[in-house]
């Protein structure tokens, strides 16, 4: 099978075309021709080397997918999408069958394979943050696609949402709250614009950004906030970081990631979101955030798209979900 490879970690010119053997299933997997998959923040960062693989997966990029399961004669037998620990940059992979998740009907391969990862990654922050209907959430990074994901789930279960987002994203956002503050104005902007929205504070943060915004996180939540970290976008490291403002106010700091969980938590989570959030987005009460769909061979035309896609999310080009589907 083809896919895309890498012998050394950099920019996105690192990208090439590979090839190796179909992978064979293992008791309790299934072979899944890809017919569509997406760009994530991960793919990104483990292309240079700064997102570890866990142990045991694949190297090749991609941590979603939609395509055909296919039986032991290779036959397909239903259209099925899903999460990936990696390898959802190939034509083939194999998926633990409990995490298979039926595409509805009238949405097409081509943009299911934007799904699963945002949709799963929202939901997964909602259940930690403990939101009830009536709290407040603050989203960072509002028009990504984890972030339009979390507006909308937050529309479906009752939690007045706060986007913040660049001024050159507000539309984007804006279908899905009218609720917003500007990520490029100072923190001490932003913080006045939440107050005007929420003066009592909000009750949870989705927080992808890290560094940049930890006062803006720690001055907005209210006491018993539960900060939601799962991703670092401007780093890690912040100097000078009193531990006692989490005191002060209880917050509670939760961290997350969803790639290297356990297949029975995974297994959890995705029967938990075919009951609660699938049905609204086969039935069009949520939307699916499509930055674009980008059609490819499997020749280096298509390697340079992906080049191309990788250079774009680095340069916070796309609001939503960056799709590749193979022809």
């Amino acid at each position: 099978m083809k896919h895309v490879t890498q012998t050394e970690y950099g920019g996105p010119q690192v990208l090439k075309l590979g090839e190796s053997e179909i992978p064979k299933p293992l008791e309790n997997q299934s072979l899944v021709e890809i017919k569509s998959t997406s760009i994530n923040r991960a793919d990104t960062l483990q292309r240079q080397g700064l997102y570890s693989i866990p142990k045991g997966v694949t190297p090749i990029l991609g941590l979603e997918f939609a395509g055909y399961e296919l039986d032991e004669n290779g036959n397909r037998t239903r259209k099925v999408m899903s999460i990936l620990p990696g390898g959802g940059y190939s034509q083939f992979v194999v998926v633990n069958k409990d995490h298979l998740i039926d595409v509805p009907a009238n949405i097409p391969l081509e943009i299911a394979g934007g799904i699963c990862e945002v949709y799963l990654t929202a939901y997964l922050l909602y259940k930690l943050s403990d939101l009830r209907k009536g709290d407040s959430c603050l989203i960072y990074a509002a028009a990504s696609g984890v972030g339009q994901a979390a507006l909308q789930l937050c529309n479906i279960f009752g939690i007045n949402a706060i986007a913040s987002c660049s001024k050159g994203k507000v539309d984007t956002v804006k279908k899905y709250t009218k609720n917003i503050i500007i990520r490029d104005d100072t923190i001490e902007e932003q913080f006045k614009q939440l107050q005007t929205l929420c003066p009592q504070g909000v009750n949870s943060v989705f927080d992808c950004i890290g560094k940049q915004n930890y006062k803006l996180t720690v001055d907005s939540l209210a006491i018993d906030g539960k900060w939601i970290l799962y991703g670092l976008i401007t780093g890690g490291l912040v100097e000078n970081f009193n531990l006692a403002s989490l005191l002060h106010k209880r917050i509670s700091l939760i961290n997350t990631t969803l790639r290297s969980r356990p297949d029975e938590f995974k297994k959890n989570l995705i029967e938990e979101f075919k009951q609660n959030v699938l049905p609204s987005i086969a039935n069009g009460v949520i939307d699916i955030p499509v930055d674009s769909v980008t059609n490819i061979k499997w020749d280096q035309n298509g390697i340079n798209e992906f080049i191309r896609l990788h250079t774009e999310m680095e340069q916070n080009k796309s609001a939503g979900k960056q799709i590749v589907a193979f022809e």
